[in-house]
């Protein structure tokens, strides 16, 4: 990885160490100084805006559960068919960029989507690029995750399957993290492609991160530098349905730019379309309730605080950790703190015979987690991490990327077999030495499972969120 230019060069510049607070930047020039993190001020808007006029499906608010249960969908199990129509792309919108909870804190009203955000920051549109929708014309159409409906932003694209386009808006995530938020870009949308895919199991969803970026940004009006794309999703087999026929409504968002972000999105672009992801293999389901993939995420949330005086079986941990990487192949490593069965200590997955380190290191996670509790209090805390030799900027992005989905199957996972999960940062110069690994290895992502220490409400459905509290995790000096 060339820590000299673009996205090495933002990873070398973003990355947490011990000779400097978290949240004070380092003292370079291609850094922002002039941008104050969490200012109420110039909170950026939470969605994108669209002038009036623009046609409008609103999406049917009863929506179909498909009666699958969750454990079954992240199997791979085969789920029944489903027509795709109006409401059932409603549905696998919903279940991954609707609006569920509210709360509002310092006058303001936030918006929780089904999907989890680092920092609540919810820094992604989904545009829904239809071909034969019933009840929704064929367009490049704007989730309206507020309303539950669908603006159309531009003309039929050429394709065969209708394709989902999930983009990034840098500011979002910038406005609280800097430049360090287009890593939260990669981990937010790795987050909500996990939901989408596992809501549209019914139509055989593909996933492509390798596309032409300039074609892509045109077609849902995009303008590349403060909103760019970071995924594709085809509901079904084919060319996904993306070869734009006309210009798309830009829409507005707010004119602030990280040139540094520019810069490491941009040295990743290309002209090609590539593959789709593999399917991953089919694994065993766990004994459980059965309760439905539609019921658990809306149960799903991000946990502030589990009980550390509480273990976790066994298979809490192997099946998650086996559905949350069918298909992906990024190294990863469990720290154990409390899992009947297993000696804690560090293991590099799957190998859970074999420990790097044994031991009791909930107090070392804390400290390189930045001091947050979750990660002693946790059961067990998986860190997704890769080589950094051979790292190219694409590379670097897809590998952000798939750490997020791995984190977003997860939080699925663990509340499918009764416990919890919220994803984590890190100091990231300790995590090499912990892990027992070269310096050159890249982190990626923390997630820690345990026991909850308390029950969150369920979200709400299409227009009706329920209002929530805030719940403060516990930190240490």
């Amino acid at each position: 990885m060339d820590y000299e230019t673009g996205a090495g060069l933002l990873h070398r510049l973003t990355s947490y160490s011990t000779d400097r607070e978290w949240d004070v930047p380092v003292d370079d020039p291609r850094v922002r100084h002039d941008l104050k993190p969490n200012d109420l001020e110039t909170a950026p808007p939470p969605l994108k805006g669209y002038p009036d006029g623009l046609p409008v499906t609103p999406l049917p608010r009863e929506l179909p559960d498909s009666g699958v249960p969750a454990t079954a969908v992240l199997s791979g199990k085969a789920s029944p068919p489903q027509p795709l129509d109006a409401a059932h792309l409603g549905r696998v919108l919903f279940l991954g960029a609707g609006v569920v909870r509210t709360m509002t804190r310092n006058g303001r009203r936030l918006l929780f989507r089904a999907a989890g955000s680092a920092g609540a920051r919810f820094p992604l549109e989904v545009y829904a690029v239809t071909r034969d929708v019933a009840g929704v014309e064929d367009g490049v159409h704007w989730y309206d995750p507020i309303a539950h409906a669908l603006v159309q932003v531009g003309p039929p694209a050429v394709g065969d399957t209708t394709t989902l386009v999930v983009t990034g808006v840098p500011w979002r995530t910038g406005w609280r993290y800097a430049e360090r938020g287009f890593r939260h870009l990669y981990w937010d949308a790795g987050t909500l492609l996990a939901q989408l895919e596992a809501a549209a199991a019914a139509y055989g969803p593909r996933l492509r991160t390798v596309f032409p970026d300039e074609q892509i940004t045109g077609l849902v009006g995009a303008d590349g530098v403060h909103e760019f794309p970071l995924a594709l999703l085809t509901l079904g087999p084919g060319e996904p349905a993306v070869a734009a026929t006309g210009p798309a409504t830009p829409g507005e968002l707010p004119p602030v730019e990280f040139p540094l972000v520019t810069g490491a999105q941009r040295a990743g672009d290309g002209t090609a379309e590539g593959n789709p992801w593999p399917v991953g293999a089919e694994i065993g389901e766990p004994a459980t309730d059965g309760e439905t993939l539609d019921a658990v995420i809306r149960r799903r949330g991000s946990q502030r605080r589990m009980d550390r005086t509480k273990t976790v079986p066994r298979e809490s941990l192997t099946w998650p950790m086996e559905a949350a990487l069918r298909g992906i192949e990024v190294p990863h490593w469990v720290v154990v703190h409390g899992v009947d069965g297993v000696e804690p200590g560090i293991y590099r997955w799957p190998d859970l015979e074999n420990p790097v380190e044994t031991g009791d290191l909930r107090a070392e996670l804390e400290r390189v987690s930045l001091g947050q509790s979750l990660s002693a209090e946790a059961a067990y805390v998986v860190i997704a991490a890769v080589p950094g030799e051979g790292l190219d900027d694409r590379a670097y992005r897809t590998a952000q990327l798939a750490a997020g989905i791995v984190e977003g199957r997860l939080h699925l996972a663990a509340y499918a077999v009764g416990v919890s999960a919220t994803g984590m940062t890190f100091l990231d110069t300790e995590v090499p030495p912990l892990l027992h690994e070269p310096s050159s290895l890249v982190t990626l992502l923390f997630t820690c499972v345990g026991v909850p220490e308390y029950q969150s409400k369920a979200g709400g459905g299409p227009g009706d969120p329920v209002a929530v509290r805030r719940v403060m995790p516990r930190f240490v000096d």
